[in-house]
């Protein structure tokens, strides 16, 4: 399967609402829509061309703000999906790397980026072909206390930064 075909099914990033439990949302916010996540990167220039490659985002435009010392910044757009990758400051302090499941999960702020798919075990093997390693391997979990699961696996880009592959939540 070929990178193009294999990320067309990884299209958005996940906004799961259980039609049951979902409640009217106040006004403005009922007619918020997500628009995109940043993500501060130390090479800018491997980041961008990362996600090209491995993830078959493109560059719907780049820029410089003069204001902040010419930092470099893109929007890339796979979809509906636009993630704004913004060149650290040199020196930055980030989140350190984690290196298990566990570890993972045990952080507060940012966690990590989640693409919906039809087949997580294909995304991760595409990715496998394309050097990028499994972080964790594709499973179903059972979403304790309701009656759904789901099946994710995860992988982490150059810097990392962990991202997710989602199927579809299905009923147990």
């Amino acid at each position: 399967m070929d990178r193009r075909t294999l990320m067309a099914a990884a299209t958005s990033f996940v906004a799961l609402t259980v039609a049951d439990t979902a409640t009217a949302a106040p006004e403005p916010a009922a007619a918020l829509r997500f628009d995109h996540v940043s993500l501060n990167v130390r090479d800018f220039d491997a980041a961008l061309a990362w996600y090209q490659e491995k993830l078959a985002f493109r560059v719907e435009v780049a820029w410089r703000v003069s204001a902040l010392n010419g930092k470099r910044l893109a929007y890339l757009r796979l979809n509906d999906t636009v993630l704004e990758l913004v060149e650290a400051d040199a020196g930055g302090i980030g989140l350190p790397e984690a290196m298990s499941f566990p570890e993972h999960f045990a952080r507060t702020g940012y966690g990590h980026l989640c693409f919906r798919t039809d087949d997580a075990d294909a995304v991760l093997a595409g990715l496998a072909a394309e050097g990028v390693p499994t972080f964790v391997r594709a499973e179903t979990y059972d979403l304790d206390g309701t009656p759904f699961r789901r099946r994710v696996g995860f992988v982490k880009d150059l810097e990392g930064n962990v991202l997710e592959f989602g199927e579809p939540l299905t009923r147990a």
